[in-house]
């Protein structure tokens, strides 16, 4: 039996140094687990005493894998990654099977697939935006290394989609003033016997804010060539003395008070934005005095008249709206002479995303109609593309010289409304009349700044806002496409006592591409000037944002802990491709290696559970490293000696017994 112990002792012995053989030999694999040469004592079947029994020697029981955590070691390549806890990646073989690794070092193929030794890592693969469909079958990762293509500003199906805006206004700037200064009375010839007199004039006046107000004037003959000058405003029944009187000289030719300043501070506007001061002159240097009277006529030096427009914001029409529904808009006008028109804007709905637009004058009156020859024609996003602004004009008056017809022409400005799939809301309606800002003139605004944009074909543009501060805490938005006239945008940007924004922090653009762009004309999306604030300090912008975005093309990926797969691309836009599931068993060391770092799953080690990294008992990754092989070389020498040690140690047992059966065999 001594033979036999020896021989098993020996084969033990010969199995543990290949067992340490085989762990140092992989102490540099990335991903190897070492194996322990498990060994268990041998006896025979005996009826024996078992308090006499002694083993015929020792078998290998298991060679067992150690799972425990290898160290990592950090690498330039994103697509080197290293699992920090339990769990293995699936790699998908050509044939369709599965194989299991703690080996991160993958790399892409030809068809942007992420391999590892030609198999395919699994994983929940993203839709085209960007969303994970986790909880099914993983199945292989593949990275798109086409160009991501161009995006429009505005296009996307983020929460306030378009451009986003945060700013500081200047509390401190003075208020700019482009509307009325001068009104002039010219023509007229006052009575110098104190017979009859023309006495009120009215004529329409615009203040800062493009706000249109009604001013009549009257003349009162107080003394020999002496006149008393009054005003009244927007028919409010108070009328104002100004502080000199118009007085004649002895020709009757004005000697002072020809020039009258007056000054009128003004209620609220709506939306509410404070009062602000109405100052303009009053003058009189073509008026005489005479044995006669001649009527004369009243003008405004206003060059925001020609400017007049009726914007209509905040509104919706509902995009489920059946054909022929109408939705009506009420405002109100003044002409030049100061006669106040009741305007009605119709609009009707004709096919889908189109509604045709209508106008009515003094509707309770001689109702004066118009309608535009484009319909407004609304995108997938509910904002407005075409159609806007609608010229309307009429006629209200008759020149008293010449006999011939005046005309007023305005626009009605409908870029405020847009058509979602929500209730229809009216919106407001607000009358405005204020010239363009000059670019080259900064005296015309008060801050201004740009931002880049981007048309479907991924074309940038530069959008410039003209921002002029029209009254207390109320500033006018004006914009610039790529250089082109600015066009007022409905509304006003308000804020109140605190400097907090009130009113005016969203607005719908939609500014026209110039030829020969081939992209969507004309661009439009909305604009968030969420942040902004009016405070004592410099203009600024603190936040600048947008959605749009120019063709790219792949430039690198990002892997995150959860395993996320993010692809970088070089118009700095960031997409999900996918993300990495990791699998864990009950009993890991019931896998079967199968060599190349790769197990498969048997009965022993029960089903794969899959997961994402970091949830249950799975680990997380780190992208730029490997794992290790979880192999500690000193103890490995240590352990081959032990096994070299054992071998020789059996080996004695075997020699002893054979000088034992030489001893035997030599008695006579």
């Amino acid at each position: 039996m001594g033979f036999q112990q020896g021989l098993s002792g020996l084969d033990s012995a010969n199995t543990y140094l290949d067992v340490v053989g085989n762990n140092i030999a992989n102490a540099n694999t990335v991903g190897y687990k070492g194996s322990v040469a498990e060994f268990a004592d041998v006896y025979a079947n005996t009826l024996a005493n078992s308090g006499i029994q002694v083993g015929i020697g020792e078998r290998t029981s298991a060679v067992a894998q150690d799972f425990s955590q290898g160290t990592t070691t950090t690498t330039n390549n994103p697509l080197d990654i290293a699992i920090q806890g339990n769990g293995f990646f699936r790699l998908i073989q050509s044939d369709g099977s599965f194989t299991y690794t703690r080996n991160g070092q993958f790399q892409l193929d030809r068809n942007g697939f992420i391999v590892n030794q030609g198999a395919n890592l699994a994983g929940y693969i993203a839709n085209s935006n960007g969303v994970i469909a986790s909880g099914g079958t993983p199945q292989a990762i593949q990275v798109q290394t086409a160009n991501i293509g161009a995006l429009a500003t505005g296009a996307s199906n983020q929460a306030n989609a378009g451009l986003t805006l945060g700013m500081n206004f200047n509390a401190t700037a003075p208020i700019i003033n482009q509307g009325t200064k001068n009104v002039s009375i010219s023509g007229l010839t006052l009575d110098i016997t104190g017979g009859s007199n023309p006495s009120i004039y009215t004529t329409r006046i615009i203040d800062s804010s493009g706000q249109m107000h009604n001013l009549q004037v009257q003349v009162t003959n107080v003394s020999p060539n002496t006149w008393q000058v009054q005003t009244q405003l927007d028919n409010s029944g108070t009328w104002q003395t100004t502080p000199t009187p118009l007085v004649f000289n002895a020709t009757g030719q004005p000697q002072s008070g020809t020039t009258q300043a007056i000054t009128y501070t003004l209620a609220a506007q709506s939306p509410a934005y404070g009062t602000t001061p109405l100052s303009l002159n009053l003058n009189f240097s073509g008026v005489t005095e005479a044995a006669a009277t001649a009527q004369g006529t009243i003008g405004t030096d206003d060059t925001a008249i020609s400017n007049a427009t009726i914007d209509v914001f905040n509104a919706n029409l509902n995009a489920a709206s059946p054909n022929g529904t109408t939705q009506v808009y009420s405002a109100s006008l003044l002409d030049p002479n100061g006669t106040t028109h009741a305007v009605q804007v119709t609009l009707s709905k004709s096919t889908t995303n189109a509604w045709a637009a209508s106008y009515t004058i003094d509707p309770a009156g001689a109702a004066i109609t118009g309608s535009s020859n484009t319909p407004l024609i609304f995108n997938s996003n509910g904002l407005l593309t075409s159609g806007t602004p609608v010229a309307a004009s009429f006629q209200y008056g008759t020149d008293p010289v010449s006999g011939n017809p005046l005309n007023m022409t305005f626009n009605i400005n409908l870029s405020g409304i847009t058509q979602q799939t929500s209730a229809t809301t009216v919106g407001s309606t607000e009358t405005r009349s204020e010239p363009q800002v000059t670019p080259s003139d900064p005296t015309t605004y008060t801050s201004s700044t740009s931002a880049t944009v981007y048309d479907a074909q991924g074309v940038s543009h530069t959008l410039t806002f003209y921002f002029t501060k029209v009254g207390v805490n109320a500033w006018e938005t004006q914009t610039s496409m790529d250089g082109a006239t600015p066009v007022l945008q409905p509304s006003y940007v308000t804020f109140g006592a605190n400097g907090q924004l009130v009113g005016g922090g969203q607005l719908s653009y939609a500014g026209m591409i110039a030829s020969p762009s081939g992209a969507q004309n004309p661009l439009a999306f909305n604009t968030y000037f969420t942040g902004t604030t009016q405070l004592g300090s410099p203009f600024s912008v603190n936040k600048l944002s947008q959605d749009g975005y120019a063709d790219g093309s792949l430039t690198g990926l990002t892997i995150n802990a959860n395993g996320t797969i993010q692809g970088n691309y070089s118009n700095g836009q960031n997409r999900t491709i996918g993300q990495i599931t990791l699998f864990n068993f009950t009993n890991p060391q019931g896998l079967q290696s199968l060599g190349g770092n790769q197990w498969a799953a048997t009965f022993a080690s029960n089903q794969a559970i899959q997961g994402v990294p970091g949830t249950g008992d799975l680990g997380t990754l780190q992208s730029g490293a490997v794992e290790n092989a979880n192999i500690d070389l000193t103890k490995e020498l240590v352990n081959m000696i032990t096994a070299q040690r054992s071998y020789q140690a059996n080996a004695e047992t075997i020699k002893t017994q054979d000088q034992i059966l030489q001893t035997i065999t030599s008695l006579r």
